[in-house]
């Protein structure tokens, strides 16, 4: 199922403090930085996008726009741009198969093509055709590959503020109310299980909005996955399988539009007009119930101590999916907020031997109950 990107914002290209890249304390200015975008009928936002990038604090070496099967003027909009631009751009035409062509196939074969120009240090980069990147989206991205011991960095997608206007109040307020749940959920995550290479405070989204990765983790998971929709999750799921590590920055950030109609099936587009018309029952998917993310947890832990990996999604698999029914989030939101305040107080009375105990003694079933009937 798509998600609605949190439409909360702060202003556009507002950052507030340190643009943050410390040009003295690494070398990861010095990567050749290659940007795919994946483009079909695009007229209306691709100038702003490509402007956007003009703007970046740190230039990318070069742009491959992938223009495919599209029948507007966006081709003749990108050539009016084609020498007023600070980066070189390569634009590349296909037609594919009206059976064949979807979005996760177009970002697939633009990185592929922009992999060509590669070194082996390189950074590939993707992001949206109707995205405005923040003057420190590249920046950004960099500084978090230089602190943090990853091989990829997910950045944040958030509507344009013209854009988020659109959208009814009651929707904005959803949204906030899932992300706020989610974070009490990834929360948890982290003190039973931290990923000290990707932090508290981190954001749970994997947009193709923005999306880097460096040549060599692209090339180790044989780039995009081959599917047609929902390819920036299924990228980030065989990232993790692989046992490539993960940054999500939450300071890194581009601006997409708040169209209905959208290029991917079962994407950003899709949810939002769905949405605008009957509100979802359940709430997004990756956001489970707090007995699941325990069990979830547990299972994680326990094959690490028999020196096994497993990516956290896989963890119950097997197990049917349990949803959470959006008349019932205030109720997990409190649950999931005791279950957090009993671990933060358990890791304080217990300092470093918190995380060296058995997760079944701070599962709390007093607190978190396996059956959703219990809720209270």
């Amino acid at each position: 199922m798509g998600q609605i990107k949190s439409f909360f914002l702060s202003g556009h290209n507002n950052t507030g403090g340190n643009t943050g890249l410390d040009k003295n304390k690494h070398d990861f200015i010095k990567k050749q930085i290659l940007v795919s975008i994946p483009v079909c009928n695009e007229e209306e936002h691709i100038v702003p996008c490509l402007l956007a990038l003009a703007r970046q604090e740190i230039q990318p070496e070069k742009v491959v726009l992938w223009i495919n099967n599209t029948t507007d003027q966006t081709h003749e909009r990108v050539a009016s741009l084609t020498n007023t631009l600070p980066f070189e751009m390569e634009i590349v035409r296909v037609v594919y198969d009206p059976g064949l062509a979807s979005a996760g196939l177009a970002r697939r074969d633009a990185m592929a093509h922009a992999a060509q120009y590669a070194s082996s240090d390189s950074l590939l980069v993707t992001t949206d055709a109707d995205s405005e990147a923040a003057e420190d989206w590249l920046s950004r991205t960099l500084n978090a590959f230089a602190h943090h011991p990853v091989e990829a960095v997910f950045g944040r997608a958030l509507l344009l503020p013209e854009e988020a206007k659109k959208i009814p109040l009651n929707l904005h307020e959803d949204e906030r109310a899932e992300q706020a749940y989610g974070a009490l959920l990834d929360q948890i995550a982290l003190l039973l299980c931290p990923e000290f290479h990707d932090p508290w405070p981190r954001h749970t989204e994997h947009s193709g909005a923005s999306i880097a990765v460096t040549y060599q983790a692209w090339s180790k998971v044989g780039g995009m996955p081959a599917i047609p929709t929902s390819e920036d999750r299924a990228f980030y799921q065989v990232l993790r399988k692989n046992g490539i590590r993960v940054r999500h920055a939450p300071d890194v950030k581009v601006y997409v539009s708040a169209r209905l109609v959208g290029r991917a099936q079962g994407g950003m587009a899709e949810t939002l007009a769905r949405r605008l018309h009957v509100q979802d029952e359940y709430i997004d998917d990756i956001f489970e119930p707090v007995s699941r993310r325990l069990l979830r947890i547990r299972r994680q832990r326990l094959c690490q101590k028999e020196n096994q990996f497993i990516p956290f999604e896989d963890a119950c698999m097997e197990l049917p999916s349990v949803r959470v029914r959006r008349d019932d989030l205030e109720k997990h939101h409190k649950r999931a907020q005791r279950v957090l305040d009993h671990l933060k107080k358990m890791a304080h009375l217990h300092h470093h031997e918190f995380l060296k105990e058995s997760i079944d003694q701070f599962d709390i079933p007093q607190l978190a109950h396996s059956d959703q009937s219990s809720i209270r």
